[in-house]
Formats: structure tokens, C-alpha cells, sequence
């Protein structure tokens, strides 16, 4: 009993046997800081590119053509990304289904090239070229890609050109942080052996019957 009246007693701001009340935090104490969302990195080529920007999803592979004929059994191919939207082609005023992504003498069309197309294996902005041989897709090397064929190799100046030697259907396809779809172009046998007044249609699309 004379236990129980001395802890009425105590102040009533504390219960008997219970514990400390936490002290309230220091006057003008500051608070810890808020975190910060890290913006996400800016596309250097889309920022190049600017308005308006082909969307990923538009994105219709590769068209490609031979650029060059410098000996009767070498070519130049040129892979160039396309746009498959009626709206986006109308506005760099190119009409039609699909198109390139400016016209070439625009100065924005190499970074919207660069953003459609991605970096490739070679650490270059553009598409990653291979052949295919039945239904197998070999690389050709160059700039520290291992060539897995000798009928391809990249050029020095860009990563859209390419020289091939033999007959073959060769492939271009988008790199890292590109939509990653393809394009292919097919030269025949008697496209090789000579050099033609006009070369920019020897490329054959499968299934076209030229």
C-alpha cells in the first residue's frame, strides 16, 4: 500500500513504471533534405534532330540502295532508316506512306539518321550490317567486329555503307537504343561483272520479282 501511494504521487506526467516520454526535437531543428528524382538523360541525336521527332514505333527498317560501283565486282550499299507514317512524312514534306527522315540536304536528316538507327557493335552511330546465308545472320567486320563472312566488309567513312564483293542478300539492322528492326537488300549474280549507268536499283527486296 505505501508503495502504491508513493507513485501516486509522482508527477502525472509519468506513468508508473512505464517508460520516458521521447523528448520533442531541438526548436529550428532542420529537416532532413527531400531527395531528388534524377532527371532521365537527354538523346544527344534526338535533341539534334529536334521537331518532329520520328517515334520508334514508326520506325519501317532500312531502306537500301547501292550507292557505288567502284570496280565491276565491288559495290557500295547505303542503308538509310525509314518512317512509316503519312502524318510525320508530310511535315518534312516527303509525302507519301513512308519516308526518310528529312531530305538529305537537311542538316537535322544525320542525327534523326543517328537517333532511328542507334550505335552499332563498332561503337559508331548507324545500323550493324550482316549476310544472311540460309537463314543464318553473319557479320561483317570492321572497327572491332569480328567478320564472320568475307563477302562484306564496313566502311571507313560511316557505318551506313558498306562494300560487298559476291551476290547475297545482306541485312541492316538497328543498334543499341534504336527500335532494332531491318532492312535487307539482295544482288544477284548478274549484278556483279559490270558496272551499270545506274546502280541505285540493283537491290532486290524478297519476294520482289523484278
Amino acid at each position: 500500500m505505501r508503495r502504491l501511494l508513493g507513485c501516486m504521487a509522482l508527477i502525472p506526467l509519468f506513468a508508473c513504471g512505464g517508460s520516458t516520454p521521447a523528448a520533442d526535437p531541438p526548436t529550428g531543428a532542420t529537416p532532413p533534405p527531400t531527395p531528388t528524382a534524377t532527371p532521365a538523360p537527354v538523346n544527344p541525336f534526338a535533341a539534334a534532330c529536334g521537331q518532329p521527332l520520328p517515334s520508334f514505333s514508326d520506325s519501317y527498317g532500312f531502306g537500301i540502295k547501292v550507292q557505288l560501283e567502284p570496280t565491276r565486282n565491288r559495290k557500295v550499299l547505303n542503308a538509310s532508316p525509314q518512317v512509316r507514317n503519312d502524318a510525320y512524312c508530310a511535315a518534312v514534306g516527303i509525302f507519301g506512306r513512308y519516308c526518310n527522315t528529312r531530305f538529305e540536304d537537311n542538316p537535322q536528316r544525320v542525327p534523326c539518321d543517328h537517333y532511328m538507327s542507334g550505335m552499332s557493335e563498332a561503337n559508331r552511330p548507324g545500323p550493324n550490317w550482316f549476310k544472311e546465308v540460309n537463314g543464318n545472320r553473319l557479320r561483317c567486320g570492321g572497327f572491332g567486329v569480328p567478320a564472320e563472312t568475307p563477302d562484306c566488309r564496313l566502311k571507313e567513312s560511316n557505318q551506313y555503307l558498306l562494300d560487298v564483293t559476291e551476290p547475297g542478300k545482306y541485312v541492316a539492322c538497328g543498334g543499341a537504343n534504336s527500335p532494332g528492326t531491318c532492312g535487307h537488300c539482295v544482288l544477284d549474280d548478274e549484278d556483279f561483272g559490270v558496272i551499270h549507268a545506274s546502280p541505285a536499283g540493283l537491290c532486290r527486296i524478297e519476294g520482289d520479282l523484278r
